[in-house]
């Protein structure tokens, strides 16, 4: 197997380049122990593995830099557990602190500090005369410790078995990296964690950290203890006597370890049962095999498709016999990777993005490719990778536009169900804005109710009186009733026949209109019509009379006595009763004219002393002042059509 440069290394003095600590690339792999500048110092600020991840792809520069209290806390841990051994310890213990306190208040050169945690472990290891190896294993153990402390239940689900945890860092990785907007290259570290055939593992570390490349024999050991109870012997493989080996491409840096179970009794082992070996047992055809997996293709080392599923051979609208090559008909979307054998290999546990090429499909139309999201599996029966996956769509026009329908997809792929989820969503996204769009109309015609109802209540209240209005409107009867004071006014135009004979029947409706709209507001006399008033009170009987056209109608001799009155006045003048004389003569603002008793009409009553007058306003420059009977009199007013209602009251 063919290897890249030597790195990491388990040699003494073997650690990291100057500047692999304490600074590098923000795709150098899993370093324990970083966090953001803004996160506080300290041994329990950001030492797990989430925080590590974390801020290994938050950087804006793509920068990591160690935290120091992280590297103090493991070495710590490391000389804490050799403390019973006390010749030595003591001078190791008092270096680590001068060591930590010049990390903590001066600046040094990267290679500096690189070589003062190999010298604490060197000078720990030859005071108490142990090979730097051990020494070395246990510094791996505890900066696993480290993180498995702070993240214990994540770290357990990342996989079942030892391979498959190492396996699933890519996968995490992945997932780490797509949060931050960020993608894999080429110099991404990587895991591939192999079985051979005598149940060990083969675990390569591509482009590996080399402080992790250093920690990896202890951090591996104590992966399988803590999280699998697995007692194991790890093994660090030279290069040379990898030998050749496809799963292991040249020109890339790699640190390859041998890992085997030790035995142990306590943990039984599952064996499969019936599982065959014989590739001959495997009875299923390709045309079988690409109908149940559409989405699938396989090609060898040089590139070229040797299998493609109905689905993508559909959405490349090729013929069945034609050979083609990947990099002609696919790329590679994520990760950012180029599109050869060897470096797919690299990333065997990392989700793959692959995307149609409009050419390939035979449009320009950039929107018709499809993208596919599945993994790529190495077979090493026949030396070549399976991809298996699913069409990146959630939207059936995106399906049908690819010239793709449902049934093309696999009734287990989940795609299907986020398509037709799509869909209802889709569909309730429309009948929402239908409902929305209805209550909006809901509203605007409440809201216009809402008007007309103030309109028609207004009307009500100015043709009857607040309480009679508001039993009209709750639709009840109006029982009729007897008002004891009431001043009624008739009015008349006079010469209105003679008016009406000379203008248009507009110009008479706007006449009237305009005249009673100021009368109703300012309740007196226009100077530019000459009208005649009478003004009478009494007591009345009112009542509503109609349903349908319901009018407040007054009853009694009163009445017509206010209209007799009205007849016998001048024009423009306003002629007032005895009973109204009463009620305004303290008002200091009128002047009334006396009249005779022979003005009054025939039918008025004799018993009620006085006469009739013509009332005036009293003009000058003497405003006004409010008489104490103005003051005592309550005054309630109604428009009835043409005639003006005063309820007066003492």
């Amino acid at each position: 197997m063919r290897t890249g440069a030597h790195t990491g290394g388990l040699a003494p003095r073997l650690l990291p380049d100057p500047g692999s600590i304490w600074c590098g690339s923000a795709e150098q792999g899993l370093c324990p122990g970083l966090r953001l500048p803004s996160e506080p110092a300290g041994p329990a600020a950001g030492n797990g593995f989430l925080p590590l991840l974390r801020d290994h792809f938050s950087g804006s520069a793509g920068t990591i830099s160690w935290l120091p209290q992280t590297i103090q806390q493991t070495l710590k841990r490391t000389l804490q557990y050799y403390e019973h051994q006390v010749i030595g310890y003591r001078d190791a213990e008092r270096n680590f602190h001068s060591i930590s306190n010049r990390w903590s208040y001066a600046d040094h050169s990267s290679k500096e500090e690189v070589e003062d945690v190999s010298g604490i472990l060197q000078c720990t290891a030859n005071m108490l005369g142990l090979k730097f190896e051990e020494i070395q294993e246990r510094f791996g153990e505890e900066f696993f410790t480290v993180c498995f402390d702070e993240n214990e239940r994540v770290l357990r689900a990342v996989g079942g078995t030892l391979q498959d945890f190492f396996n699933g860092f890519d996968a995490l990785l992945e997932h780490i990296r797509t949060s931050f907007g960020k993608q894999a290259t080429l110099e991404s570290p990587s895991f591939l964690c192999r079985e051979l055939p005598d149940s060990a593992l083969m675990l390569h570390y591509f482009h590996p950290h080399h402080t992790v490349g250093f920690a990896m024999l202890g951090m591996i050991k104590a992966a399988a203890k803590k999280i699998y109870r697995l007692d194991v012997a790890v093994e660090r493989v030279a290069a040379e006597k990898l030998g050749s080996d496809a799963s292991t491409p040249g020109n890339c840096s790699c640190l390859t370890f041998l890992i085997k179970e030790r035995e142990n009794t306590n943990v039984p082992k599952n064996l499969p049962q019936g599982s065959s070996h014989v590739p001959a047992d495997l009875r299923i055809s390709i045309s079988t095999f690409c109908r149940a997996f559409p989405f699938h293709l396989m090609f060898d080392p040089h590139m070229s498709v040797l299998q493609l599923g109905e689905g993508l051979r559909k959405q490349l609208r090729c013929d069945t016999h034609k050979m083609l090559q990947f990099q002609d008909c696919f790329e590679i979307v994520s990760p950012r990777v180029q599109a050869a054998f060897d470096r797919v290999l690299l990333r065997l546990s990392t989700p793959f993005v692959i995307r149609t090429k409009p050419e390939a499909c035979g449009t320009e139309n950039k929107d018709k490719v499809m993208e596919v999201k599945g993994q790529m599996i190495h077979v090493p029966e026949s030396n070549s990778i399976l991809f298996l996956g699913s069409p990146c769509v959630d939207k059936l026009d995106e399906l049908m536009g690819r010239g793709l329908h449902l049934s093309d997809i696999p009734i287990h792929d989940a795609t299907r169900d986020v398509i037709l989820v799509g869909e209802q969503a889709k569909a309730q996204d429309g009948l929402k804005k239908r409902m929305d769009k209805l209550k909006a109309t809901l509203e605007r015609t409440h809201q216009a109710l809402e008007e007309e109802k103030k309109k028609t209540v207004d009307l009500l209240y100015s043709i009857f009186p607040g309480d009679v209005a508001q039993l009209l409107w709750q639709g009840q009867q109006v029982q009729a009733r007897k008002f004891d004071d009431v001043t009624m006014l008739f009015s008349d135009i006079v010469g209105f026949t003679a008016i009406c004979a000379q203008c248009t029947p507009m110009q008479v409706i706007s006449m009237l209109n305009e005249l009673y709209t100021r009368f109703d507001h300012q309740c007196g006399f226009l100077d530019i019509y000459k009208m005649r008033i009478g003004i009478h009170s009494g007591s009345v009987l009112a009542g509503v009379v109609g349903v349908r056209m319901p009018r407040y109608c007054l009853f009694g001799n009163n009445v017509t006595l206010a209209s007799k009155f009205e007849s016998g006045s001048h024009p423009r003048r306003i002629n007032v009763s005895p009973t109204t004389y009463q009620l305004l003569k303290r008002e200091e603002s009128f002047t009334f004219i006396p009249r005779s008793r022979e003005e009054l009409p025939d039918n008025f009553p004799k018993e009620i002393p006085g006469i009739c007058y013509f009332l005036e306003v009293r003009t000058g420059p003497k405003q006004p002042k409010p008489s104490l009977s103005s003051s005592r009199i309550k005054k309630v007013s109604y428009n009835i059509g043409t005639m003006f209602l005063r309820e007066t009251s003492l």
